[in-house]
């Protein structure tokens, strides 16, 4: 035998299974039959001139349609010990064994993106990984079809088992080469590949420097600067100019679920709506107490040129609203008019967590807006409106506030504060008044007396700067010794 299978013979030798065939077509029937074999002498009377080809059932073999994806497989696909081609379409196949049973896989462009794709001597298909007993391939040793140019090897070693996972990697090189035959001619090409790194920060495992060669070459194959576009994964990652599918639906017109297609090839976007979901809401701002912006991307048809554009708006929610898909979903349709596809339960939970939790504060926001800092500045105006008096008397016949000079402390009664909150409509149940006393006001219970007699009552503690001042929480408090009138009862 040859080191290298050229004739039926060598084929045969090895075990496999061949087919003859006259212009691409067999010339025998049942050669997808499990038993199907033909003789050597048989061959040789019968089929000498005839084209060999292998069939796939024990073979795995790369079908390479597109020039693009040669740009690319050998930085992807490793490990291949037997290639082939011919004159005019060289090193367009790749041979494994497949004992993993490795299954049949197009890698084809939309029928959308046919504006792009129409000049290819094959269309729409980028490549093919071609399996099991009812396709062939034909195999160097024969004369091609249709180009009447001599199969031959290019490489062989043997006929091996891929290591590694060749649906992913074969997946990389179409990728990379579907993304180059869309890529912008002119403009946006800078966005362009920021969406690409875009969506595999947010979709991928893979590193910042596998993004950023990715991206790269993708860039050189479609002639733009590479120096420019070289470290889009390093980039992107650190800023908030996280584009993605939106963006490249933008820039192309193409659907969302179509290129979300092309990035399944590469295992990300199983999940088409839940991906449709993350691009859109992009991000939540905390505003104030129990407030929030969320921050979408809406794809609108701009109507001087009826190009997709991608819209900036926000919505206005609170806490209860953000965490229920529905009124989230009915919010984000009357308030910024986009249809964000429906989620089950679970995937918007996880999705919402993730950018809650990763939420910024806005620029915008004001403290006093806590409800913490409203329960202070109630308690403050409290203390403005009933006056801090020096004398305790005040506390405890009265029930007013009452400056302890020796502590530079404020007691008040709870029962006086209740009433003054009642009277502007803060309505509290007495357990959630105590909790706010403690945990905000930083208050403690003090069973004090008067004259012998019990005199409850808060404390909080300050700071004394003169005889009339006491700064309690980085806030101002003026003592007086005025004494109530009966109003103040």
């Amino acid at each position: 035998m040859n080191k290298e299978p050229i004739n039926y013979i060598d084929w045969l030798d090895m075990g496999r299974v061949i087919i003859p065939c006259l212009k691409g077509t067999p010339k025998v029937k049942k050669y997808t039959e499990p038993d199907f074999k033909i003789e050597k002498d048989i061959w040789n009377r019968d089929h000498e001139t005839a084209e060999i080809a292998l069939r796939l059932d024990n073979d795995v073999d790369l079908d390479i349609d597109n020039e693009f994806v040669k740009k690319f497989v050998h930085f992807y696909v490793k490990d291949c010990g037997a290639i082939f081609g011919r004159d005019g379409n060289p090193t367009s196949h790749y041979l494994w064994a497949n004992k993993s049973k490795i299954p049949f896989k197009q890698f084809k462009l939309p029928d959308e993106f046919e504006k792009d794709f129409q000049n290819f001597p094959h269309g729409s298909m980028i490549c093919e990984l071609r399996t099991e007993k009812k396709r062939y391939t034909i195999v160097p040793g024969s004369l091609h079809s249709k180009s009447k140019t001599n199969v031959r090897w290019e490489k062989f070693e043997e006929i091996r088992e891929y290591q590694g996972n060749l649906l992913i990697d074969v997946g990389k090189a179409a990728l990379s080469a579907a993304l180059t035959i869309i890529y912008p001619t002119t403009g946006s090409r800078d966005e362009y590949c920021t969406a690409i790194a875009g969506i595999l920060i947010k979709n991928s495992d893979w590193t910042d420097e596998q993004i950023d060669l990715f991206v790269s070459r993708i860039a050189e194959a479609a002639n733009d600067d590479v120096k420019e576009r070289s470290k889009k994964g390093t980039t992107t990652r650190t800023t908030d100019r996280k584009f993605g599918v939106n963006k490249i639906h933008e820039l192309t017109g193409y659907s969302h679920r179509n290129i979300q297609g092309l990035f399944n090839w590469i295992g990300v976007f199983q999940n088409i709506t839940t991906q449709v979901s993350q691009d859109t809401i992009e991000k939540i701002e905390e505003y104030g107490a129990d407030r929030y912006y969320v921050h979408l991307n809406v794809p609108e048809r701009n109507p001087e040129n009826a190009d997709l554009e991608t819209v900036k708006r926000k919505i206005w929610i609170d806490g209860a609203s953000l965490m229920n898909p529905k009124l989230f979903y009915d919010m984000a349709m009357s308030q910024a008019k986009v249809w964000i596809p429906r989620m089950n339960t679970k995937e918007f939970e996880e999705m919402m967590i993730a950018k809650f939790y990763s939420r910024e504060k806005s620029k915008d926001y004001v403290k006093e807006a806590e409800e913490d800092s409203q329960f202070k500045m109630f308690f403050l105006n409290y203390l403005d409106n009933k006056g801090v008096y020096t004398n305790k008397e005040q506390l405890a016949i009265y029930k007013l506030p009452y400056f302890n000079h020796d502590k530079s402390s404020i007691e008040f009664d709870l029962n006086n504060f209740e009433q003054e909150l009642i009277k502007n409509r803060v309505n509290l149940k007495r357990v959630d008044l105590v909790q706010k006393v403690q945990s905000v006001l930083k208050a403690k219970k003090n069973k004090g007396k008067f004259n012998n007699k019990s005199c409850v009552s808060w404390i909080i503690n300050g700071e004394q700067t003169d005889n009339h001042k006491l700064i309690w929480e980085g806030e101002s408090v003026y003592i007086g010794d005025e004494t109530a009138g009966e109003d103040d009862e």
